[in-house]
């Protein structure tokens, strides 16, 4: 995305945040395609509706049998199930939702979603700077609770983290623990990540692997290994875990 266009974006975060999500009779239940060729062309689906649509429940799911025509998700909203075709960024899913469901995306969610998804093309210090007004603008508004600030919290905290700011990096990581009732798992296990890998006790950081274990069980086979590995390399050490900062394998 050029500039101009990440500029345009930011103006719609600084532009009055009127709360449009509308009363649902029946609460939208949206199911994306976990399946290998639908993730391979949109690995974040989940997380981006996830953040569009605050208030519905969206879910994981297999292969919704319509690859060549995917990233798919099935939506179902009033008690009728529809299958969406071809979600490959932000803007696509925002106009697919609207006309599938009951509800409107709050434009400071689709600001703030279409900002997230450039990030990564971005170099450090500009992409601190975009997030800064992310965190600020949803801060200030109804949604500095919600799957789009828990995000952006864990993404600004990576980039500390690559910037040699470990303390920023932590103190941003612990915000999304603070959320993790709205977070999504992928937000919430490299948050965790964060925390382990900028912890330098031993001990606390086999604390919080296992509190990431009990928050999403999904985890628990390799992080039980990543302890072990732990637990081993103290033994051998003859170290109380106190001292020294420690590498990890990615989970």
């Amino acid at each position: 995305m050029a500039h101009s266009s990440l500029s345009w974006v930011l103006l719609l975060l600084l532009s009055n945040n009127v709360r449009i999500v509308q009363s649902l009779s029946q609460p939208v239940k949206v199911r994306v395609c976990q399946n290998k060729y639908c993730k391979k062309r949109y690995a974040n689906l989940k997380q981006c509706v996830s953040q569009l649509l605050p208030e519905a429940k969206v879910e994981s799911s297999g292969c919704l049998s319509q690859c060549n025509d995917g990233p798919n998700i099935e939506v179902e909203s009033g008690g009728h199930a529809t299958i969406l075709n071809g979600i490959q960024d932000v803007t696509t899913a925002a106009i697919l939702l609207e006309q599938n469901t009951e509800m409107s995306v709050p434009k400071i969610l689709l600001a703030a979603s279409k900002i997230l998804e450039q990030v990564p093309s971005l170099d450090s210090a500009e992409g601190l700077r975009y997030l800064n007004s992310v965190i600020s603008k949803l801060e200030a508004s109804e949604y500095k609770a919600s799957p789009a600030m828990a995000r952006a919290l864990v993404v600004r905290a990576d980039l500390h983290l690559q910037s040699g700011e470990p303390g920023k990096a932590l103190e941003d990581a612990q915000r999304v623990l603070e959320l993790k009732q709205v977070a999504t798992s992928e937000t919430l296990a490299l948050a965790y990540r964060i925390l382990a890998d900028t912890e330098e006790n031993k001990v606390r950081v086999i604390a919080v692997l296992q509190q990431w274990q009990k928050d999403l069980p999904e985890f628990r086979t390799k992080l039980q290994h990543e302890i072990q590995r732990i637990v081993d390399s103290m033994d051998h050490d003859g170290d109380d875990g106190s001292k020294g900062r420690n590498s990890f394998m990615p989970v």
